[in-house]
């Protein structure tokens, strides 16, 4: 039902009238921009395919070699705006067939330097998980990303957002907790005391706190950053009422040079269970090979523009701790990636993993590659 919501506005909008006055313009990595009396509508989407080859424990749970291939994402938006009002629809299609619905929300513009946003959108807690999958440097996100950042959920949000100072504070919907909804409060505050188009210094700091509905927290177990291995580290579903967690951002980009790094703490309280503390960092180093600059803009990166024909080429370095509970896990990754232009990036990863399950240490190696487009 979803995927034809989705086809028939995509039609409707490609299908405007004629008596309308419109001017419509195509950008490669920037979708379909048309302009319609005073309505502004944009179509795009993003497609990555990921082969993964990985051995040993830290990935397979076993002495073992594997390999598998993915679309680790697919996904077609529709957004619009209208004076003081905006909205945006996307669907996220996955390989089973099914589709889900990853943004829908509606946002209102029109008081001085604030943005009200009502629906389901992104949480505001954590610098990697509010840089879109499209412009995150590694191909995966880190393991205390992935387990403490809420994502996406439906919710009210106030914020204001500029290049030098942002600010976003939310309640959110986390599920059912005996007929009535698991609350969940995220906010996320950022400075940058330096930011021009050649350095950034970023700071910042999120906090957020949630009730858990059925009184469980399961994200708590976590891939060694390559999404189709087989193994996890953690100990199951943690039992608990709710969970705090904060985090703090160092980020710092001069030229083709760029590094952010990450800290979390967070803590399940177990009610009549005993607590469980989570936590984890990360620190990432990258350099632009032909010279370009990754971009900065309001409190988030965004990914490398090739500035001629022949594209651009970076190397990074990215080191991951993560740590829930009595078990902890190292990632130590590498990587190549390739800009051919606005659309097209391809990135190769070398993973070496570590991990203490239940005091058994295990490791392996992994090598990930990504085809990605964005149009």
């Amino acid at each position: 039902m979803r995927l034809k919501l989705i086809t028939v506005a995509v039609a409707a909008i490609m299908s405007t009238p004629a008596y309308a006055e419109t001017e419509a313009q195509a950008k490669a990595g920037g979708g379909i921009k048309i302009n319609s009396d005073d309505v502004t509508i944009k179509v795009g989407g993003r497609l990555q395919y990921d082969m993964d080859w990985f051995d040993d424990e830290a990935f397979t749970g076993s002495n073992d070699s594997g390999s598998d291939s993915e679309i680790r994402r697919a996904r077609l938006f529709i957004s619009g705006e209208h004076g003081d009002w905006e909205a945006k629809l996307k669907a996220d299609f996955k390989d089973n067939g099914d589709t889900k619905l990853d943004d829908a929300y509606i946002r209102y513009n029109g008081w001085d330097d604030l943005a009200l946003t009502l629906g389901k959108h992104k949480e505001p807690f954590g610098l990697e998980d509010q840089t879109s999958s499209k412009d995150i440097t590694a191909i995966e996100r880190t393991m205390i990303i992935n387990a403490l950042a809420p994502g996406k959920n439906y919710g009210a949000s106030l914020g204001s957002a500029s290049n030098d100072f942002t600010w976003q504070f939310g309640v959110f919907d986390h599920g059912d907790e005996g007929g009535n909804i698991a609350t969940g409060i995220t906010g996320r505050m950022t400075f940058a005391p330096i930011v021009s188009k050649d350095e950034v210094l970023h700071l910042g700091a999120g906090f957020r706190q949630s009730r858990l509905a059925g009184n469980t927290f399961s994200d708590a177990d976590q891939r060694l950053e390559v999404h189709t291995a087989d193994e996890k580290v953690g100990s199951g579903t943690i039992v608990g009422e709710s969970i705090t967690a904060y985090n703090l951002e160092l980020a710092y980009a001069s030229g083709p040079f760029h590094m952010q790094a990450e800290y979390f703490d967070g803590e399940v309280d177990g009610g009549v269970n005993p607590d469980t503390d989570i936590d984890g960092y990360y620190a990432q180093f990258g350099y632009v090979l032909t010279g370009e600059s990754r971009p900065y803009s309001k409190g988030k990166f965004k990914r490398v523009t090739p500035k001629g024909s022949a594209g651009a080429w970076e190397v990074f370095g990215r080191l991951s701790h993560y740590a829930p509970g009595s078990d902890e896990a190292d990632t130590y990754t590498l990587g190549l990636n390739y800009y051919a232009n606005k659309a097209v990036r391809i990135g190769v990863n070398y993973v070496n993993g570590d991990m203490n399950e239940g005091g058994v240490n295990k490791d392996g190696n992994a090598i990930a590659l990504r085809v990605q487009y964005v149009f």
